[in-house]
Formats: C-alpha cells, structure tokens, sequence
C-alpha cells in the first residue's frame, strides 16, 4: 500500500529561543522543546491553541495570550500551518493557495502530489 503524502495539512512550529523551553500551550498537553526542535501537529496550530472544548474559557484565553507572547518574544516561530483549500468548480478538483518565491499561487493539494 503507497503512502499518501499529507504533509500540507499539518503545523510546524520551533523554538528559537536559545534554549530549552517549555511551551505549555502546545497541543495536547504542553511540550518541553530544545533549542531549535521543531514541533508538528494535525491541523492549523492558531485553532488548536486554547481549542480544549474541556478546558474553561479563562483557560483557552491563557493559552491564547501565552501563544501570542512566545511568538512577540522570539520564543518561537510558526514554520507553516495548512493552507487553504478551495474547490475549482470548472475542474471539479480541490486547490491549495500556496507561496512560491513571494508570489500566491494554486496548487494541487500534498495527496494528489503523491506517488500511488
């Protein structure tokens, strides 16, 4: 059975903070990160942040605001989240908006790009 290729609907992000740190506002539960350790995740990192339908409202609002401040303190940076994906009704296929070289461009999404 070939792997399909579902790289694009993932987040990355790292911690370039100098050091270790520990990032509590990472999904599911927190995530100790050495210095430059990329951590990824299963879907848009900015909805999944404070997203725990289990946790108070006070609570996702602190993750929320702890997320924000790691990113202005150069803490950690957010190496991609998934790209949007839009429907082309005269091919009848899915699209993906992407950056090349600084420019938008459409693009078939990672699975149609994998080798069956």
């Amino acid at each position: 059975m070939a792997v399909m290729d579902m790289s694009c609907l993932y987040s990355t992000v790292k911690n370039i903070s100098g050091g270790s740190m520990v990032f509590g506002f990472l999904p599911p539960h927190g995530r100790e990160l050495a210095n430059n350790e990329e951590y990824t995740v299963f879907g848009d990192i900015r909805m999944l942040i404070g997203s725990n339908a289990g946790a108070e409202a006070s609570t996702r609002r602190r993750s929320q605001l702890a997320f924000e401040a790691a990113l202005e303190a150069g803490y950690l940076e957010v190496l991609n989240t998934p790209a949007p994906i839009a429907y082309d009704a005269t091919t009848e296929e899915p699209k993906m908006i992407k950056v090349d070289n600084g420019a938008i461009v459409i693009a078939d999404p990672c699975w149609h790009d994998s080798v069956a």
